[in-house]
């Protein structure tokens, strides 16, 4: 009997090789079936790279991500039917490793791309997920260079720079404080664009250009910030953005305290969220600091953020707290799952007819048909169709805020700033993102 089978088959094959009358597919279908050709689409799983540093000098925050994937994955195993395979792969923090690491990746063939923390291997990353058409979504690197060129690459939280906006809105909104001065490391841009957005926003709010008291450097070469102190003391400030690292933040604020400058309210950016550094503020209880956030658990902005921190502490204890790395990570996961969806449903919309006259080339055409055709047959949306999808997504609530795209790569998201007063953790407030400004 198995002889026969074979021997059919291989007539079929045989007869379509000559006579090209018939695609391996129209065979697939007519000798076994359509149920068949739904049995294999259904059978398949969906792919999620994850490109992380697990070991190595960053391995900390890379695992704090996975974390956030991997619980995602739990809670939501599956999508279009299908289950979710996540391919797990670690850069090591290392460059020459990464490169072989995403190269290996992407041979695995999945859908998208989750990762990875430090901006330099997302860069590596974004060159090789471009080549093979696999959309990426960085977690927590905000580098404008990571999506500037690069349409298959998006970051899950907000540009780096609109946590000026967020940081002015506190201060000026929740503490009604309208007279600022900033503080910066010599030579470092970054930091000048966020500033640049702190005291724009500043004056838009006050009215009033002439509430900026000055904008102040430390230099790079000394820890003696005796001056900068001098100077923000005599400005008559009532607040400070002090948009330095916490290593840097903790010993000003050692060198105010001998100054005197214990009353002012500082602000500073998302490294902030230190244990070392928020320990010592806890711990000295002299001190009034905010500073943006991904994340906070004390503001629960949307049901997701519920669900996340039940299903967070339900794993790792009641009194576990969740980093917000591992909170935007979790968001990411199912952003691809609802654009992976949103692909497939669109891809499937189409009919035949309608590729003809959406292309402007045969090639194009030939192109989209091809893509809607392996759509139709695997059960799996193509990755140009799921990058399309990332752009569209609008009003995500996610457990780290709600998240849009709205037809570009870089997203716009509810901004986070928590507050310690005089050491003492307050509170925090969510600044929604239409508040802030491009």
């Amino acid at each position: 009997m198995k002889k026969k089978i074979i021997a059919v088959v291989c007539l079929v094959l045989s007869i379509c090789m000559m006579t090209g009358c018939t695609t391996f597919n129209n065979f697939k279908n007519a000798f076994f079936g359509s149920d068949g050709a739904d049995a294999v689409a259904k059978d398949r799983t969906i792919k999620i790279g994850v490109f992380e540093p697990l070991s190595g000098q960053n391995k900390e925050q890379g695992n704090l991500e996975l974390m956030g994937i991997q619980l995602a994955n739990e809670l939501y195993p599956e999508v279009l039917g299908k289950k979710v395979e996540l391919i797990v792969s670690d850069n090591q923090s290392d460059l020459y490793v990464g490169e072989t690491a995403i190269q290996e990746l992407v041979l695995q063939n999945p859908v998208v791309v989750l990762g990875s923390y430090g901006e330099t291997l997302t860069l590596l990353a974004g060159d090789v997920v471009k080549a093979n058409n696999i959309p990426g979504i960085a977690i927590t690197s905000t580098n404008p260079l990571i999506t500037v060129n690069n349409q298959y690459y998006f970051c899950a939280t907000y540009a780096e720079a609109k946590q000026g906006d967020a940081l002015a809105d506190f201060v000026y909104n929740e503490q009604k404080k309208s007279k600022t001065v900033t503080v910066k490391m010599a030579g470092d841009d970054t930091a000048t664009d966020v500033i640049r957005r702190f005291n724009s926003r500043m004056d838009k709010l006050s009215e009033n250009s002439d509430n900026t008291l000055g904008n102040f450097e430390l230099s790079i070469d000394s820890k003696d910030y005796s001056e900068v102190l001098k100077s923000v003391k005599e400005s008559g400030a009532q607040a400070v953005f002090l948009n330095v690292s916490p290593t840097i933040a903790q010993e000003f604020f050692k060198q105010a305290e001998k100054s005197g400058l214990t009353g002012l309210l500082f602000v500073g950016p998302k490294s902030w969220n230190d244990e070392k550094f928020l320990k010592y503020i806890q711990d000295n209880r002299k001190f009034s600091i905010g500073y943006a956030a991904d994340f906070s658990t004390k503001t629960t902005s949307t049901e997701m953020s519920e669900k996340f921190i039940k299903a967070y502490k339900q794993k790792y204890g009641q009194d576990a707290e969740p980093a917000q790395e591992t909170a935007v990570a979790f968001d990411a996961y199912l952003m691809a799952l609802t654009a992976i969806e949103d692909a497939y449903e669109n891809t499937m919309a189409m009919e035949e007819e309608d590729l003809a006259e959406s292309a402007n080339t045969e090639a194009e055409e030939k192109a989209l048909k091809e893509d809607w055709q392996l759509t139709k047959d695997t059960g799996i949306p193509t990755g140009k169709a799921v990058r399309d999808a990332i752009k569209a997504i609008e009003g995500f609530e996610g457990a780290s805020g709600v998240i849009s795209y709205g037809g570009t790569n870089e997203a716009t998201k509810t901004i986070e700033v928590v507050y310690h007063a005089k050491g003492v953790l307050k509170d925090s407030f969510a600044v929604e993102a239409e508040k802030t400004e491009d």
